[in-house]
């Protein structure tokens, strides 16, 4: 697939960068607050969960990095939602690494609960992740990401799905044409889920 916005897929050397990306930009959000304690661990809970993701989105060749590699996004088809024996044990790897036991089973119960109001029908692509450094707040990088995602839209013919619990980034996903589907009240602390779709446009 040949897009013609910069953007560099990463490679396992990347590890870094992008690990540093996901800790800072997952900071105060309120998912990873409620599954990740607030103590003195909480730096290596972090950086075990972003080690997990980069994982994950390397093994699913779905990492992409700015140019100034200030950036990240991970991205993945739907038909490659399905885990592996050796993604179950990155996962049960991370519950160790990140969770406190107390919370563990509250945690998968969460994550089953999302994953179940996810959608299910037809292929799409699924915006995972997407972050920049606190460094490169304000610039274009996240617009950059945004608009290299939207041309593998265009490219693949597949719409784009993705979810947040922050309200504000909510609103700026409509602003890109995104559209709610799903509102999930977790009934976990003041937790909602906000699931947002956008059909293949040749147009941004």
């Amino acid at each position: 697939m040949k897009i013609s916005i910069d953007m560099k897929k990463a490679i396992k050397s990347d590890r870094d960068k992008v690990v540093k990306i996901i800790s800072e930009s997952f900071d105060g959000n309120p998912h990873i607050n409620f599954i990740i304690k607030n103590d003195r661990k909480r730096n290596k809970r972090m950086n075990a969960m972003a080690q997990y993701a980069f994982n994950i989105g390397i093994r699913r060749d779905g990492i992409y990095l700015t140019d100034d590699e200030q950036g990240v996004a991970i991205v993945f088809r739907r038909s490659q939602f399905k885990k592996s024996l050796y993604e179950y044990w990155l996962q049960l790897c991370l519950v160790f690494k990140a969770f406190t036991v107390l919370r563990s089973s509250k945690i998968l119960k969460l994550e089953s609960l999302v994953e179940r109001n996810r959608e299910t029908g037809g292929d799409y692509l699924y915006i995972w992740f997407l972050g920049v450094r606190d460094n490169a707040l304000g610039t274009n990088d996240a617009r950059e990401l945004m608009k290299y995602i939207f041309k593998m839209s265009q490219v693949l013919s597949l719409p784009l799905y993705s979810e947040t619990t922050v309200k504000r980034n909510n609103k700026v996903y409509k602003r890109f044409g995104f559209e709610d589907y799903n509102i999930l009240k977790t009934g976990m602390g003041n937790l909602i889920f906000y699931y947002m779709k956008r059909p293949v446009r040749f147009n941004y």
